[in-house]
């Protein structure tokens, strides 16, 4: 199966098919593609942070972008051989959104309007537009966790589309520290994204994440990247959105505020390995990958 993602050139769109993989498996993944707005100066801010020790990974913190191809994407497992069953009819968009190229998901069923985004980093008027251009009425905002990064459309959505916000509780500490953590790594607080006072819904454990009035996926604990970080697991399309708790043959950082290392790679051994090795992985920054894969290839978890 092809999906067609669309790379952000500018003001003009390319559109290109590439090979999913396990990702596909019945499930319509398109991945938007633009070219990231964090600057040199930015950039150099960021490695002057004390918080980031004169580190960063550009692999992890978006400073470089990704075109998912073969290239890049090696699946131990095809899927294109078996016979797929229970189809799914979600569409999932992929948009790098932000400073620091969070991938932000919008998800929809093709037959309906009604809309989930996850993690909108930023860049409001670009995700407002992509929502209004097809029609959907976005009806929650998912959060993965509460670092900055994440979250800085999130305050314009909720005023735009009045949508409710979903987040674990014991991530409230860094949603009411927002600009704090900004400032912290070297950036300007902007007043638009200014968060309401705290979310609509606290989610948790077993948690399911209903649209159109059906569960179509499920909140799965992940801490160590923070308190009250999370995964939401679409069990039919055998997608896990695991925000910053695992990357490409890398883990999340938990040097940050509420971060365990430990707690961290227990979470990632103990609940999302054990989905299944074609499990696809949408990570918070960076490419995707599976299961399979990062069981081999990932000597970060150990």
């Amino acid at each position: 199966m092809y999906s067609l993602p669309a790379k952000v050139v500018g003001n003009k769109i390319l559109n290109t098919a590439i090979p999913t993989g396990i990702a596909s498996r019945g499930c319509n993944l398109l991945t938007n593609l633009k070219f990231s707005s964090l600057s040199t100066s930015n950039s150099s801010k960021l490695q002057k942070s004390s918080l980031l020790n004169n580190t960063i990974n550009n692999n992890v913190y978006g400073v470089k972008n990704y075109n998912l191809n073969k290239s890049n994407i090696r699946f131990y497992v095809d899927s294109s051989s078996k016979e797929e069953t229970n189809k799914s009819d979600l569409r999932i968009q992929i948009i790098p959104a932000g400073l620091l190229s969070v991938n932000c998901c919008i998800i929809n069923a093709v037959n309906s309007k009604d809309a989930l985004i996850v993690d909108p980093g930023g860049d409001f008027e670009i995700l407002k537009n992509i929502i209004e251009k097809n029609n959907l009425q976005l009806k929650s905002i998912l959060l993965t966790h509460a670092h900055f990064d994440h979250i800085g459309a999130v305050g314009q959505l909720k005023k735009a589309f009045n949508c409710k916000i979903y987040l674990h509780e014991e991530d409230m500490y860094l949603w009411k520290n927002h600009a704090e953590q900004a400032k912290a790594f070297g950036l300007k607080y902007k007043e638009e994204e200014k968060l309401p006072e705290k979310p609509d819904v606290f989610i948790k454990e077993g948690d399911e994440i209903m649209l159109n009035d059906k569960p179509v996926a499920r909140v799965i604990h992940t801490p160590g990247h923070s308190k009250g970080s999370v995964t939401f697991y679409f069990p039919k399309e055998k997608v896990a959105i695991v925000g910053d708790t695992l990357f490409k043959e890398s883990v999340g950082r938990s040097d940050l505020w509420g971060g365990d290392g430990t707690v961290l790679r227990t979470a990632i051994r103990d609940k999302i390995y054990p989905l299944g090795d074609d499990t696809c992985i949408i990570p918070g920054h960076g490419p995707t990958t599976n299961v399979a894969y990062e069981k081999v290839e990932n000597f970060n978890v150990f």
